[in-house]
Order: C-alpha cells, then structure tokens, then sequence
C-alpha cells in the first residue's frame, strides 16, 4: 500500500519517538516514562498483543520500555488503522503530561513525517488524522498493475496507457491527449473482455457484467466510452458536430482518472482491503468512540485500561 503507516512506521524512530524523548526546554523535559506510556498506550493496537508479563516488565523499566517500542514494526500493529488509532491515543497520552510545548512538538514532528514520506494523510484539529481519497486511489492503480501481471494482453494494453500519458505530460500535444483517453478506453474494453472470457465492444461487455451496485454505474461507464467514440480523434472520427470544444488538461486528466476509476468494476480479482489500504477495523476503537472518552491518566484513559488488566483496579 503505497504511503502507508505500516510501510513508513520504521523513520519513525529516527523522525518521531527519539526527537520527541529529547524534548527539553528552559524548565522542563520529556518524562522518563514516555516510552513505558506509549507502549502501555500501543497494548490494545497489536497484533498479537502483549502478554502482561511483558507489560508488567516495561512499566518501571524506561530503558527497557524505550528498547521495546522502538523495536516494534508496522507490521506488529493489527492494521494500517491500528496505526492511526495508536497516534491519535499516543497524542492524549502526550497532552496528559501538561508539559508546554510537549504536545505541540508531536504535532510538528508528526506533520513532517507525513509531509516527508508523502503519506496519505491529513492532521487535522483537534488532533485527528484524516484519511485522503488519493491514497485510495493510488492503491486501487497498484491493484490494477498487479492483476494485469497474469495477462499478458492487459499488461500491453496498460502499458501503452501509460507510455501514453507520459508522453502527453511531456508535450501537452492535443494528440497525444487524445491518445492517452484512447488507450485507457481500450485497457478497460481488453479488461471487461478478459472477465468476460469473450470480445467486444466495451459499451456491450458492460451489459454482461452483473456486478454493479446500479444501473446508472454502468451506464457512466458506457457513456465514458461512447464519449470515446464520438469524440473526434479519440478511437474513431466521431462527429466533429458533438463536439463542443477541444480538449485540454482538465480532460487529460478528469477522462483517465474516471476511466481507470471505473475499472475497478471491470475486472476479477481485485483485493478491496487494499485498495481502501486501511485494513480491517474491527478490533479498534473508532475515533468517535476514543474523543468520548475522558483521558485523565489517573481514572478513565489508557492507564485504567492497564491497571485493570493487572487486576490493579475494578473496571
């Protein structure tokens, strides 16, 4: 999943945690037990979790602690939205120390990282990392490359899609417009013939495939590639007359995205967990759930969640 958590959870040391444990300033400075915390804070978002003898162990122990988070990797989380649950608590852990500057510092650092390694989310106030359409969308593109790895066909036809495109955001010809539109058309005519397990055209294919949440789905679909058609220069020589203006960037770029949007309905095989890139959220806490909670350390935050397990406390 390209600009996920997971895949950029091992920079966080470096850009994050260590910076973070380093914070000092004219009164004041990090806590020795921040590392005991987040990883208390972490327990609930592993996969698998702890066990309370390890938990027990780094409670007192801040070297110990320290080793032990930093060790973690993205994939020890239970999900990429494990991730993001964990970063939103680990900021009320941070904000519940009362250290001035402290909880500002994350911000920044956090915001730098996702800045740095182009990650696809937003921090957004109050502390809330949102989860962006492009991300999405670059997955739903990586799927559709993996699954024309099988077919040698498809693999062409994508491939000519792109070489298309990079060759019109080069000159920014009206040709090579056209063509980039033409080629994507084509990839998904060759997609809905290859699931269709039959030729044709892709307005009829797409009456052949049953898979459509409704009617009018299909149909943007058909009317995409009947634009396609009728567009002069696109496939055909269309009817200059249907033609309200010549294209430009905006085309380029609205027509290939739409069309390789769609495609997503078009072909067998395609991993929806990854294209959203979020993985399962079932086993966390949704943000909604977490901002209901009081984070006070002493009572009804993540630190009553760990003295109740170690039967310190009574839920």
């Amino acid at each position: 999943m390209s600009g996920s958590l997971r895949h950029a959870w091992e920079y966080l040391a470096v850009e994050l945690w260590e910076p973070l444990a380093n914070y000092s300033s004219k009164d004041t400075a990090a806590p020795p037990d921040l590392f005991s915390d987040l990883f208390a804070a972490a327990d609930e978002f592993l996969s698998p979790r702890p066990t309370d003898t390890e938990l027990e162990e780094v409670r007192n122990a801040p070297n110990k602690a320290q080793q032990r988070f930093l060790a973690l990797k993205g994939t020890d989380f239970a999900s990429e939205s494990a991730i993001v649950h964990f970063l939103e608590e680990a900021h009320d852990v941070i904000t519940d120390y009362e250290i001035p500057g402290f909880a500002d510092l994350y911000r920044r650092l956090l915001r730098d990282v996702l800045r740095k390694f182009n990650l696809r989310y937003r921090l957004d106030e109050p502390f809330t990392l949102r989860f962006l359409l492009p991300g999405s969308f670059t997955n739903l593109y990586a799927e559709l490359h993996r699954m024309n790895t099988t077919n040698a066909h498809l693999a062409g036809l994508w491939s000519d899609f792109e070489t298309g495109f990079d060759q019109y955001a080069r000159t920014q010809g009206d040709l090579d417009l056209r063509t980039s539109i033409a080629r994507a058309s084509n990839y998904l005519e060759g997609l809905a013939s290859a699931t269709n397990g039959k030729p044709g055209t892709l307005g009829k294919l797409c009456d052949g495939l049953s898979d459509w949440p409704h009617d009018k789905v299909k149909e943007a679909v058909q009317n995409l590639y009947k634009f396609c058609s009728d567009y002069p220069g696109i496939r055909h020589g269309g009817t200059p007359g249907n033609s309200r203006r010549q294209l430009d960037t905006r085309d380029s770029v609205a027509i290939n995205v739409a069309l390789m949007a769609l495609a997503a309905y078009l072909g067998n095989g395609l991993d929806q967990g990854a294209v959203l890139g979020t993985g399962p959220t079932g086993a966390v806490r949704s943000r909604a759930s977490l901002s209901a909670l009081s984070h006070d350390r002493s009572s009804d935050g993540w630190l009553k969640k760990l003295l109740v397990r170690f039967g310190l406390q009574h839920p």
